[in-house]
């Protein structure tokens, strides 16, 4: 279960940017590959147990999941692939550069806006 791990990180990365260490979380938007090996679900699990009667608890964990995205060598087309099979659908190459898959990242980390309306 790597995805604890995973969680652990993401927690600490986003610790290590906030501005101020009051700062409070409201989001965090993670794109996870679909080669990454990360179970979402387990993520998500994770996360919430990690952060449970903590400062960050309630702090919404947005996954943008990313398919397998291949480009042909021979046909040139790029395929979305449902399964990790490296095959052009157009085509049946196999010589194909996969483009996309493989992400595992932090996109965005929303704080609150301390701002007071005059």
């Amino acid at each position: 279960m790597h995805e604890l791990s995973i969680a652990q990180e993401i927690l600490s990365i986003t610790k290590a940017s906030l501005p101020s260490p009051d700062a409070k979380v409201i989001s965090i938007k993670v794109k996870i590959g679909h080669l990454s090996g990360v179970l979402v679900d387990s993520l998500k699990f994770s996360f919430e147990a990690i952060t449970a009667q903590t400062e960050f608890e309630n702090v919404n964990l947005e996954v943008i999941e990313v398919p397998i995205k291949i480009r042909c060598n021979e046909c040139f087309k790029e395929s979305i692939l449902p399964e990790p099979i490296f095959l052009c659908p157009e085509c049946n190459s196999f010589n194909v550069q996969l483009l996309e898959g493989r992400e595992l990242e932090i996109l965005e980390i929303e704080i609150e806006d301390h701002k007071e309306e005059i």
